[in-house]
């Protein structure tokens, strides 16, 4: 056993004072609501609660949205395609798809290449959806982020893509 004095000249060791008090992380370092996961989390949940109460009279859910605001910067995609693009499994986009087929906002076709794919496209209704979801969407983006810089907004938006792609990776 090391003496206190031998403890203390050992590089990067060192043995407490009598009468001490060890350093000790700050409680709420390690709080759950000081985490990154919990502060995404609960930053999420308030920004998706306002939209879906926004998009919600217009007959829009936020698993719709999803899928067309894929197919309102690129229509005519397969429901593969949107599966991978919304990080979504096939049978949770069939079922969306199959909700706004019915809402007469998407058809849904044969691949002309392809018999077993369905070519997923936007109705002029589903169109036309767009022109009113888009500035909600801007709207909680600007709401969500009053008071940030044009610099502040844009290190925000890298560094949650950097998040996701760390996690991706993992």
């Amino acid at each position: 056993m090391l003496t206190q004095s031998q403890a203390a000249s050992r590089p990067g060791k060192s043995s407490p004072k009598a009468g001490a008090r060890k350093k000790s992380t700050p409680e709420h370092a390690h709080s759950r609501s000081e985490t990154i996961g919990f502060l995404l989390w609960d930053s999420r949940r308030a920004i998706s609660h306002e939209f879906e109460r926004l998009i919600a009279p217009h007959g829009v859910s936020r698993s719709t949205f999803w899928i067309l605001r894929i197919l309102w910067d690129e229509d005519d995609k397969t429901q593969a395609e949107l599966a991978k693009r919304c990080r979504m499994k096939g049978p949770t986009i069939v079922g969306i798809v199959a909700q706004l087929e019915r809402e007469k906002l998407v058809t849904r076709a044969d691949d002309p290449n392809d018999s077993r794919k369905k070519i997923i496209s936007l109705t002029p209704k589903g169109s036309a959806l767009r022109s009113v979801i888009i500035p909600i969407v801007e709207d909680v983006n600007k709401r969500a982020t009053k008071g940030f810089s044009a610099a502040e907004r844009t290190q925000l938006k890298e560094m949650l893509r950097r998040i996701r792609r760390n996690m991706d990776n993992e």
